[in-house]
């Protein structure tokens, strides 16, 4: 049986994360401190998130703008060439509805608009080049196509709510962006260094993963709304009030898991047994609690015949991405 722990490192007052190692005495970490280690890591000043590519971050400050131009943005997405390939290809899937193909990126941004456009942008760049790690890179991509389903359905669910929901993709796509950035850095270890496995992690990661990714949705400049929901994707709350954005999620996200897009895998079966996934254990932090999905819809006005609408709609939109996904 591996025993590891956390290598910690004492800079100044604080315990901060570099890898995961055997310690000396071959004791596991208890899970009480692996959760303190963590928390002392992410809310460290030296702790410094992977950053947005800066095409990316730029085009999300250019779209808060009133006056930005065609030409203007073109300019800006022809500074990045390997993300604006991506931009292209996803533009060209059925994801964004397309019908004849869109070959240059003028015509993407005509016919998208500026906020879908900067959705797409804020796709490729997440899904390709933000989060990278060799050591726990089966998860990050988990998280992954998880976060990117999400984000496709919080946009479809919005349609059928009378709420102005702009940033709902977004939401959507960033609302566990505090896992994958907690996974890039402890995985981050020197070659040869051998990592706690991921499963012994989940526990501490899913107590501060709206905090982290919070943090890093402010590092990004991100819209504050975006930070907001990101902290309270799972209590739906400010104050009292249910944040319409983050019911959206919350629904978006049981969905995607009722349909085989949640964040952990569903069990393999094997001569009539279920085997659990080794990445994720018994863990599932992903489903969000039954009262929890009603009290979103509720607060969204969706009953009866409209959640039939967004029930037919959110099965096409995961045909589509599962109709990419294996292109």
């Amino acid at each position: 049986m591996w025993s590891g722990m956390l290598h910690l490192n004492r800079l100044s007052e604080e315990l901060i994360v570099h890898e995961l190692e055997a310690d000396d005495g071959g004791e596991p970490l208890s899970e009480e401190q692996l959760w303190d280690a963590l928390t002392r890591t992410f809310q460290s000043p030296r702790y410094r998130p992977p950053m947005l590519p800066v095409v990316a971050a730029e085009l999300m400050q250019l779209s808060a703008r009133a006056d930005a131009d065609v030409a203007e943005i073109v300019r800006l997405l022809e500074k990045d060439t390997l993300l604006a390939g991506r931009v292209l290809k996803l533009c060209n899937s059925p994801l964004y509805g397309a019908v004849e193909p869109i070959r240059s990126l003028k015509t993407a941004v005509v016919r998208l608009g500026l906020a879908e456009l900067r959705d797409v942008v804020m796709e490729a760049a997440v899904g390709s080049r933000v989060f990278k790690t060799s050591g726990y890179s089966e998860a990050v991509d988990r998280v992954r196509v998880h976060s990117t389903a999400v984000a496709h359905l919080s946009r479809a669910i919005a349609r059928f709510t009378a709420f102005e929901a702009e940033y709902a993709f977004l939401c959507g796509l960033l609302h566990d962006v505090g896992l994958s950035a907690a996974l890039v850095a402890l995985g981050d270890a020197p070659r040869g260094e051998r990592l706690r496995p991921v499963v012994d992690l989940w526990p501490a990661l899913s107590a501060l993963h709206e905090t982290v990714g919070g943090s890093v949705a402010t590092v990004w400049k991100l819209p504050p709304e975006v930070a907001m929901v990101i902290r309270l994707h799972h209590s739906m709350k400010v104050g009292q009030v249910v944040h319409p954005v983050a019911a959206i999620v919350t629904l978006a996200e049981s969905i995607a898991c009722e349909h085989g897009w949640g964040l952990v895998p569903a069990p393999l079966k094997v001569g009539g047994a279920e085997l659990p996934s080794l990445l994720f254990g018994g863990h599932r932090i992903d489903v969000p609690p039954f009262q929890q999905v009603l009290f979103a819809k509720a607060a969204l006005g969706l009953d009866g015949k409209k959640l039939e609408l967004v029930d037919a709609e959110c099965r096409k939109v995961l045909a589509a991405l599962s109709s990419v996904s294996h292109g």
